[in-house]
């Protein structure tokens, strides 16, 4: 027995059953097996947490951080920026989006943003003159550390380290510092 696969100028071409069927078959399998790879792969989950993308900092504004700081006994981070500083455009295209940074300071610390245009005068009160600047406020309000200038994920991620850890409880960050070897 055999099949026709179509017609041209009235000509019939006939393919044996056996052909038809086993073609057949191959594209069912190609196709469930695709549908079941995309299934597979839309519902595997990473092997390891340090795999997952950690979520963007949630920024607080300094009010709402202080008060977030305080009632979760974490330090608060407060970044001064400004969208004329091109430093400040640097660290959030490069230090802010660091895998690393996002993850330590959504575990350990509160974060806040003082956009220096909008609030100059508070940004004056800490002795910020011009952005970027990231400032350390323990979670009773005494100021740690204050880094100012244009400095990479390292830098920032030490600072976070510092205020994450408490160290500075016992000790200031410049000593702090000089302990680690400024890993």
């Amino acid at each position: 027995m055999s099949r026709s696969s179509g017609s041209e100028r009235g000509h019939t071409r006939r393919v044996p059953t056996f052909l038809f069927v086993h073609a057949l078959a191959a594209a069912a399998l190609v196709l469930v097996g695709a549908s079941a790879g995309a299934a597979a792969v839309a519902t595997v989950a990473p092997a390891d947490d340090a795999e997952a993308s950690p979520p963007p900092v949630a920024w607080f504004g300094l009010r709402e951080g202080k008060i977030e700081a305080r009632q979760r006994d974490r330090p608060l981070l407060v970044y001064f920026t400004a969208s004329w500083s091109t430093p400040a455009m640097r660290i959030e295209r490069e230090v802010w989006t660091d895998r690393r940074l996002r993850r330590y300071v959504a575990e350990h610390l509160v974060a806040a943003r003082v956009d220096f245009q909008e609030s100059p005068s508070v940004a004056r009160h800490f002795g910020i003159m011009e952005p970027p600047a990231l400032l350390v406020i323990s979670p009773q309000g005494e100021s740690l550390v204050v880094l100012r200038g244009n400095h990479g994920a390292d830098s920032y991620l030490r600072v976070a380290t510092y205020a994450g850890s408490r160290a500075w409880e016992h000790t200031d960050y410049a000593t702090w510092l000089s302990r680690r070897g400024n890993r």
